[in-house]
């Protein structure tokens, strides 16, 4: 009798851990995933910088270690952050933000001459664009808050614009994920036209008729 009882409970065993580990499958949320895009109105914006055929360096861009992740991070606090694990950056955060900065920046400085970092020769650029972000994050509330520091070098390596502090917060029209990264998108717009709003009297200047 004790063979018996003692191959039945191990059959049970078996079925009762196979029916744990269809109930936890069951129970993983899909993970959906995001990716910050270059804004219409930056698609549309008519050339004003006079840029020439100067070549504009985007990059690097520098991120907190908290943000270089694949999960989207929102603060809850001044000390505590959430990760969201069913919400997914679609590429590495820094990858994306500095595409978006060159479609940007692209149109709202009327050139296609733009380079992403990193590019083949040192002096392959006229200027080029530093970025460090501090804060890129939702807050509890839901609004982006985007806190960045930024500046230009010219050719020979010397600083035509130094370092600005950007720092732009976005209010969410939506508080469901998608709309709390749309308002991360506007943050990162807004500070893209910051940027221009400084290069282009710098490339206006600086613009060699003829090249």
């Amino acid at each position: 009798m004790k063979d018996v009882y003692g191959k039945g409970r191990g059959g049970w065993l078996v079925l009762l851990g196979c029916a744990l580990l269809l109930a936890g499958c069951a129970r993983t949320a899909p993970v959906s995933y995001y990716q910050l895009s270059a804004m219409e109105a930056a698609r549309t914006a008519p050339a004003g910088a006079g840029a020439g055929k100067m070549v504009i360096g985007i990059g690097p861009v520098r991120l907190p270690e908290y943000l270089d992740r694949p999960q989207i991070v929102a603060r809850q606090s001044a000390t505590r952050l959430q990760l969201a694990d069913s919400h997914r950056w679609a590429e590495p955060l820094g990858e994306n933000i500095l595409r978006v900065l060159g479609e940007n920046l692209s149109a709202l400085l009327g050139t296609e001459r733009i380079l992403l970092y990193p590019w083949s020769s040192p002096r392959a650029t006229d200027y080029q664009l530093l970025v460090e972000i501090l804060h890129f994050e939702n807050e509890s509330d839901g609004a982006a808050r985007l806190v960045a520091l930024w500046s230009v070098k010219g050719e020979d390596g010397a600083i035509v614009l130094p370092e600005r502090r950007s720092s732009l917060r976005i209010s969410a029209t939506s508080q469901n994920q998608e709309g709390l990264v749309v308002a991360l998108n506007e943050a990162l717009g807004g500070f893209c036209r910051e940027i221009a709003q400084e290069l282009t009297p710098v490339l206006k200047t600086s613009a060699r008729p003829g090249l």
